[in-house]
């Protein structure tokens, strides 16, 4: 009987030694992961509002989108608001004029074809 007691203590104190810094790993892992979002690249981001991947943030597919591009409907800011908010993108990128003046030139040469 005092073996099983002891070696129940033993088990409850290793125990509470070791759940808060496993605790602590997994709280970290999450707190890296919300900040490390994938961030897709100009093209990807065009081509996937063509295919439809951001019609739930209100952007149209195939025709409806190029529609849409041709009467200036929808622009650069626009498609990164909707990655930012699907959680494509990192909202930073909305103030990254290198990535917005990618996604407006591929954009232009959508409206030129």
């Amino acid at each position: 009987m005092k073996r099983l007691v002891l070696s129940t203590l033993s088990a409850l104190a290793f125990s509470s030694l070791v759940a808060p810094a496993f605790a602590s790993e997994i709280a970290a892992a999450n707190h890296n992961n919300s900040n490390n979002i994938n961030k897709i690249t100009p093209f990807h981001l065009v081509s996937g509002a063509y295919q439809g991947r951001f019609t739930n943030q209100g952007i149209p597919s195939f025709n409806s989108f190029l529609h849409a591009i041709r009467h200036n409907k929808i622009e650069a800011e626009d498609l990164v608001n909707s990655a930012v908010s699907a959680g494509r993108l990192p909202k930073d990128t909305l103030n990254d004029s290198q990535y917005l003046s990618s996604v407006d030139t591929l954009l232009e040469n959508l409206d030129k074809n």
